[in-house]
């Protein structure tokens, strides 16, 4: 990875769930992710791995809005996963309570 690379939030924390650190009493953030990665060898190895051979995690939300649409019809809409994602995110911040 180069300077002006910065590491991706999903990388950091897949690298740290592999390395066994998210079972450790400490608060592993991303930043404070990004901070160990150029200061441990085999971390900074396994994120670069990661980086080059998997994909970005699937937000659930779209998922959710994806399977949601094709229940009503909707194929491949893209209209309908953002009214979908909107509809969840105002769910979960309480809207009509």
């Amino acid at each position: 990875m180069t300077e002006q690379t910065t590491m991706p939030d999903w990388v950091l924390i897949e690298a740290a769930k592999r390395s066994g650190w998210v079972n450790l009493n400490i608060s592993w953030t991303p930043d404070r992710l990004r901070a160990e990665y150029p200061n441990d060898g085999a971390y900074r190895a396994l994120c670069d791995l990661i980086l080059e051979t998997q994909q970005p995690p699937v937000d659930r939300k779209v998922l959710c809005a994806r399977e949601a649409g094709y229940l009503h019809g909707y194929i491949g809409g893209d209209l309908a996963e953002k009214v979908g994602v909107s509809s969840i995110e105002l769910w979960e911040q309480g809207f009509g309570q």
